[in-house]
């Protein structure tokens, strides 16, 4: 079963997930989106996709869009271009997806090797924004994951049983 960290912006799925990874020795592959400061107050925030290890690039190519008082603009384009984060990932690894939001709806080639993924018997942590869209929906429903809804009030008690919900998976993995 795959991890699924859910919770609104903020809440603090990205940090439970940094927690469980300082825990494991296996190999990590997959993708992180973050959301940049802007360069001038006011202005468009802009979210870029990486890879989890290596370095950083903050170029048009992994700009995946931009936010400004809760509304985003969206470019599929660089999600798609980011679909080989998700391919090739060898057996016995870890697979995070920090974070799937409604972004990446348009993006038909990423939401597929998405859901490729979590079909796949690499273990998935992924943090899922709660919010509504098909693919999201799709995502939280999906027959091999586990949802774990995290809260600003549940953060560490949380961490505790995904970890051990973590440790049981690794050991079916090993």
């Amino acid at each position: 079963m795959h991890i699924l960290i859910v919770g609104s912006n903020g809440v603090g799925k990205s940090t439970l997930i940094r927690r469980l990874l300082e825990r494991v020795s296996l190999p990590v592959y997959g993708f992180l989106t973050k959301k940049e400061a802007p360069a001038q107050a006011g202005s468009p925030e802009p979210v870029y996709i990486h890879g989890v290890s290596g370095e950083r690039a903050y170029t048009q190519n992994n700009l995946v869009g931009t936010c400004i008082d809760q509304h985003s603009t969206r470019f599929p384009e660089a999600f798609d271009r980011a679909v080989y984060y998700l391919r090739g990932i060898p057996a016995g690894s870890i697979v995070v997806m920090d974070e799937l939001g409604v972004m990446e709806s348009g993006a038909r080639g990423f939401c597929a090797a998405v859901l490729d993924c979590l079909d796949g018997d690499s273990l998935v942590i992924a943090s899922v924004r709660n919010k509504k869209s098909s693919f999201l929906d799709t995502v939280r429903g999906h027959p091999k994951a586990r949802c774990f809804f995290i809260t600003p009030e549940n953060g560490d008690t949380l961490f505790l049983e995904v970890k051990a919900f973590m440790d049981e998976q690794i050991t079916g993995l090993t």
